[in-house]
């Protein structure tokens, strides 16, 4: 989409008592973007948390093919790859203590933490843990950290001032013996406690989020259970007032997507869809990229992924958006280990 910016130029001409004004239209150019392909994972890997970590790329603790492959041939995973930008190779680092899915990574300057997900236990793949792992960068293995206050997995996750917040996703609910989606919102401050924030507007898990500034943007998501809906919804959660925004919904109703933030705009990248009852079977993946203007409160879409993705992640890194690994079908179909990567056209 391409903007019409108007430059006037004030010129007198004395004819009399008279001032004439001309005004000259000129075409603003739009930013255009480009894939192309990067270096693939060591292996392919579907609902993934990347986050960057001393400058390197960080995955791990989603699903892979093999295993005892207990969800349609995948398996929750210990294995964590590490990609370093300078090398441009993948390598493999410290595994985790237990194999998770959907495990939450995120970092500040002294931890990369590895949050909640799910594990699987006597073949029930959806177990969701509220042990907390963190990795220091020159240690060789994942210590323990702060438990979370309640088991929590398909959340979003986000550091600002050095200090790690988890949103919304899943729960376990004792009482009915069955996974929830929840609202709440917990902050991990100074590395060492938990304490609850305000909640978000809606209970809802695989949504997506991006930082910008002290703005938390929470975008799309899903509700689980008899009222299942694919989500639309966008709002941000401001630091410093500790309070949430509803902001112009997702174009789109999707979960499973991803997002990350360039130049002040958050990008939202693929997703998928599952049909109104809930079903993956009969849902589908998306290629789509959407992009946030805060200062317009609006969406544009840009370039197309090469082929759609969910349950992958996207992390910015020296001006390039790196998208990585996911599935190119809804569920658990096709899982990947492709990355691409996303950068401004240049003349």
């Amino acid at each position: 989409m391409k903007k019409v910016g108007q430059y006037f130029k004030a010129f007198k001409y004395l004819f009399g008592s008279y001032l004439f004004l001309s005004v000259v239209t000129v075409q603003a150019k739009s930013i255009e973007y480009k894939w192309s392909t990067g270096h693939a994972m060591p292996t392919a890997m579907q609902e993934i948390y990347p986050a960057v970590f001393n400058g390197k790329i960080y995955v791990g603790g989603g699903f892979i093919a093999g295993g005892e492959g207990t969800f349609f041939g995948l398996s929750p995973s210990r294995r964590v790859f590490i990609f370093n930008p300078d090398h441009s190779a993948w390598n493999e680092t410290a595994k985790l203590p237990e194999a998770r899915h959907h495990l939450g990574l995120v970092s500040n300057t002294q931890y990369l933490y590895g949050i909640g997900g799910f594990s699987d236990k006597k073949g029930k793949v959806w177990q969701i843990q509220d042990s907390v792992y963190r990795l220091a960068e020159k240690e060789d293995r994942w210590l323990s950290g702060p438990e979370l206050p309640l088991p929590l997995a398909s959340s979003v996750y986000a550091s600002v001032n050095n200090n790690i917040h988890i949103i919304g996703g899943k729960t376990r609910n004792d009482i009915i013996g069955k996974n929830v989606d929840t609202d709440k919102h917990y902050i991990l401050k100074e590395n060492e406690q938990w304490v609850e924030m305000a909640s978000a507007t809606i209970k809802r898990n695989s949504a997506a989020s991006a930082v910008i500034g002290d703005r938390i943007y929470v975008i799309g998501g899903r509700t689980s259970g008899p009222n299942f809906k694919n989500l639309s919804f966008a709002e941000f959660y401001d630091v410093e007032r500790n309070s949430w925004t509803q902001i112009s919904p997702l174009p789109v109703a999707l979960a499973g997507l991803s997002a990350t933030a360039l130049n002040g705009k958050v990008f939202v990248f693929g997703g998928e869809a599952f049909s109104e009852t809930g079903k993956w079977q009969s849902g589908k993946a998306y290629n789509q990229v959407w992009v946030y203007s805060p200062d317009k409160n609006s969406w544009d879409k840009v370039s197309d992924m090469p082929t759609p993705r969910h349950g992958h992640g996207s992390i910015t890194l020296d001006g390039k958006v790196y998208v990585i690994g996911g599935a190119e079908k809804v569920g658990p179909q096709q899982t990947l280990a492709s990355t691409i990567i996303l950068t401004e056209k240049r003349d």
